[in-house]
């Protein structure tokens, strides 16, 4: 009986810490919401000068290694004219496309959403852990990116 009484609290600690530890793995989805779009956050000379903003929301689920996100836009300087998420670099470098958003409404004020899978190829879970990616939006006035948002959990 007191072997019993000694081991029970034992038991009942073992079973919370499993309990616990399974529930981390149940949810291996990072979400980040309100991430700013903005003309201050593009990497070019000379400097972009746009009012323009926007925010954007992404969710990277690991276990099914699909990236989701959405976002809006508000007062381009000009039509838009393309959009993509970039990578690798960080916030103070550029680099090429690797998820163009073709159907994406050519407007001054808008929003976007998808998704696309993290393949390790054109995506790179590492990288975009490490915030290596961004979205850029495109427009007439400034064709190399009006306003821009590192993608960062």
């Amino acid at each position: 009986m007191k072997l019993l009484k000694l081991l029970a609290p034992a038991a009942v600690f073992l079973l919370i810490a499993i309990a616990c530890n399974k529930d981390d793995n149940v949810n291996n989805t990072l979400t980040k919401n309100g991430i700013v779009l903005s003309a201050a956050n593009e990497n070019q000379t000379p400097a972009v000068v746009s009012s323009a903003t926007g925010t954007l929301n992404v969710s990277y689920n690991k276990d099914t290694r699909m990236l989701t996100y959405s976002f809006t836009w508000n007062n381009l300087t000009d039509t838009l004219t393309a959009s993509h998420i970039h990578g690798t670099a960080p916030k103070t470098g550029n680099a090429n496309v690797k998820v163009p958003f073709t159907t994406i409404p050519k407007v001054l004020s808008g929003s976007y959403s998808g998704s696309t899978l993290v393949d390790g190829v054109l995506i790179k879970e590492d990288s975009l852990l490490a915030g290596f990616y961004y979205v850029n939006i495109h427009s007439k006035r400034y064709p190399n990116g009006e306003i821009r948002a590192q993608i960062e959990f």
